[in-house]
Formats: structure tokens, C-alpha cells, sequence
């Protein structure tokens, strides 16, 4: 006997993949095996007068037949439904899929779908009247249009809830650009601050290596490079580059910056400029003038009486003026202002009003670690290299 696609088992029209919502997640499968699609729900023996709906009438299987493939068709669409993942859990999608769910289980493999193919296979066997067939066929257009809505609305479900997190995801990544865009822009005007810095440093004298210098302006010049570079500020990873590129060059900058300063107190320690010291140099004292001898008292005009005259007491000799003992200088406790772990700047500042000239020795506990040579009142100071671990004890005494 010949059966229609609708009718054969495991066929698409309502068995097998039509009772089937795939679902991300959230359909429910709903298996349908011809074997029971197929069985005889009429526990009875069929009673006197019954007999197919083919043979009550070919007009009637034809209406029942035409309205069996729409619905299976309906059910067909059904399957078809997808969830995405990502808007599985949306409470929209969520229920318009349990709307479908019931819908493909009143009116697929084991509903409509499954009565109305009893009719047409012949299972069904009954006084067939026009009655009941218009009631089987409106009964399965019910199905229909009830199943074909619970599709569309699942469709337009999952299309709202895509929409919304994309609204949702352009916020967010409208707030992470705006956020990188500010962080850059504050990136740019650290270095700029750091590149002025380093200019200055440059004027500061000569340093003891000269590599310091060299290698604090190529530096300068990178930095400069990487700031001219126009990042493009629509993208969040060009933005993310670009300020890790600046970071970078600032510490570089701060580093070299640093190194460039200590070698520079270091060539200052080591070559003290003579003309300054004779510039500070305070005057000799102007010789003492000799005082003018004093004139000879006039002798007094004749009296009667012979008046005792007083001899007039002859000035003292002027003191010669001492020469002042120059003060020997001193030296105020030593400390370190900069220490970055491995190396250090050691300093303390020596009093020596009248520039007799000294040679300081600065320690660290009992090591001695550098000499430094000097004349006049200042900060004295000299970088030197310590380890992370070792001990601060500064300390510093005339050599």
C-alpha cells in the first residue's frame, strides 16, 4: 500500500525531527516514534456500521488529507526553531519557547497531527459523518495556525533578545573606549612631563659617563616618536598598545633620568671648579693704619703763680692686629636621599666658613665607600652601589 511522506514512519511529518524543538538549552525534546504514532486509540472493538474515512468518502479524505499537510508542514517549522546560547536565558525567549514546546506536544507526533493521521491511514474506523470530519479538519487548522504563531513568536523572541544584548554590548564597549581614550590621553601627558624633566636634567652640568647623557637623549627622542604616532582612538586595542608603549617609556625616562642626575653629582665631586672658590673667598683684612702721633700740648700763658702742670700721657701704642686662626671645618650626619635598591646617593653637608678645604670619607656601617673632596660650606654628596639586602647605616668623617 502506498503512503503518503506524511504518513511513512520516521518521515519529517510529525515522527521524527518534527517533534523536535532544537533549543540552545531550553527546548525540550520531544521524541515521537511511528510505532506508537501509528497505534489504535480505540481500545474497542469498532461497532456495527464503522469503516474508514477513505471508504466513507474520497472527498472526506482528501479535506482531512490537505489539512494533515499543513499542519505537517507547521510542525516542520517547528523543528527548524534554534536558540542561540548566548540569549538562552533571556526570560522573553525563555517562555516563548515553552509556548512552542506545548504547542509542538498538542499538536505534532503524539496531538492533531496523530489523530488526523489515523483518519487518513485507516486506524481510525467509525460511522464517519460530515460533522466529524469538518470537526477533525477545523481541528487541525486550530493546530496549525496555533503552531505556526508559537514559531514566529519564538523567532521574534530570540531576535528582541539579540538585539538588546548588542544594544547592551555597544554600551559597554562605548564606556571601555571612553575610559582607554581618558587613560591614554593622561599616558601622553605624564611622558610629556617626564620628557620635560629629562630636557632639564640634561642642562645640569657634564657627567661623570658620558653614555648617561647619550643614551637619557635617545630616549627623549623614542618617547617623542611614540607620543607623534597617531594612535587610532575608535580602537580599544590600538588605545591598549599604545599607552603599554608609553608606560614603558616612562619608566625607562624616570630611570635614565636618575642615573643621569647621580653621574652628574658624581663628575661635580670629583672636578671642584677652583674659580668658585676663589670667587667665595672672603677679603684679607686691610692693615691696620698707624695712628698719627699726637701734637705737643701748647705751654700755658704766664701766671703769677707758677701753676703744676700735669705732663701730658703719651698715647699707647697701637696693638698689630692677630691673624685669625682659620676654623677647622665640620661635618653634619650623613644620610642617603635617593635609594633605589642597588644604588644610592650618599650626602652630608660640611660647614667650612674660612675654606680650609677637606676630604670627606662616606661608609656605610664600617665599609668605607667613597671619598670626596671639597672647600667652602655645601652638600657634599657621591653615588654609590649597594646591594637590595645590605644593611643602611650612613655615615660620613674627614678623611
Amino acid at each position: 500500500m502506498w503512503l503518503p511522506d506524511f504518513l511513512l514512519p520516521e518521515s519529517a511529518a510529525g515522527f521524527g525531527p518534527v517533534s523536535k524543538i532544537v533549543g540552545g538549552g531550553v527546548g525540550v525534546l520531544l521524541i515521537g516514534m511511528a510505532s506508537l504514532a501509528l497505534v489504535q486509540t480505540n481500545g474497542s472493538q469498532p461497532t456495527a456500521g464503522a469503516t474508514t474515512l477513505a471508504a466513507a468518502s474520497a472527498d472526506w479524505q482528501q479535506q482531512v488529507s490537505d489539512q494533515v499537510t499543513l499542519l505537517s508542514a507547521a510542525c516542520d517549522n517547528a523543528a527548524a526553531v534554534s536558540v542561540p546560547d548566548a540569549v538562552s536565558s533571556d526570560t522573553g525567549v525563555t517562555s516563548a519557547t515553552e509556548t512552542l514546546n506545548t504547542a509542538v506536544t498538542d499538536s505534532c507526533a503524539f496531538g492533531t497531527l496523530h489523530q488526523m493521521q489515523q483518519a487518513v491511514f485507516g486506524t481510525d474506523k467509525r460511522t464517519w459523518t460530515a460533522d466529524a470530519v469538518n470537526q477533525l479538519v477545523t481541528q487541525g487548522a486550530d493546530a496549525t495556525a496555533k503552531l505556526t504563531a508559537a514559531t514566529t513568536g519564538v523567532s521574534t523572541a530570540v531576535t528582541n533578545a539579540q538585539n538588546a544584548a548588542d544594544q547592551t554590548q555597544q554600551v559597554t564597549q562605548e564606556a571601555q573606549l571612553a575610559a582607554a581614550v581618558a587613560d591614554y590621553q593622561a599616558q601622553v601627558a605624564s611622558v610629556t612631563s617626564l620628557v620635560d624633566d629629562a630636557k632639564t636634567a640634561l642642562t645640569g652640568g657634564k657627567p661623570a659617563d658620558s653614555s648617561t647623557a647619550a643614551n637619557l637623549q635617545a630616549k627623549i627622542k623614542s618617547c617623542n616618536t611614540a607620543m607623534a604616532a597617531k594612535v587610532d582612538e575608535t580602537s580599544l586595542d590600538a588605545l591598549t598598545a599604545g599607552k603599554a608603549t608609553l608606560a614603558a617609556c616612562a619608566a625607562d625616562l624616570q630611570t635614565m633620568t636618575t642615573a643621569l642626575q647621580e653621574s652628574q653629582q658624581l663628575y661635580q665631586a670629583q672636578h671642584p671648579t677652583p674659580s668658585a672658590t676663589k670667587t667665595t673667598a672672603p677679603a684679607k683684612p686691610a692693615p691696620t693704619a698707624q695712628p698719627a702721633q699726637p701734637a705737643q700740648p701748647a705751654q700755658p700763658a704766664p701766671t703769677t703763680a707758677q701753676p703744676t702742670t700735669a705732663q701730658p700721657t703719651q698715647p699707647a701704642q697701637p696693638t698689630q692686629p692677630t691673624q685669625a686662626v682659620p676654623s677647622a671645618p665640620t661635618v653634619a650626619k650623613a644620610s642617603y636621599p635617593s635609594d633605589n635598591g642597588t644604588s644610592a646617593v650618599i650626602q652630608a653637608y660640611v660647614f667650612d666658613p674660612d675654606r680650609v678645604g677637606y676630604t670627606v670619607c662616606f661608609y656605610n656601617g664600617s665599609q668605607m665607600l667613597t671619598q670626596v673632596r671639597g672647600t667652602g660650606t655645601k652638600m657634599v654628596s657621591s653615588p654609590v652601589v649597594l646591594s637590595a639586602s645590605a644593611p643602611r647605616a650612613p655615615g660620613a668623617m674627614f678623611c
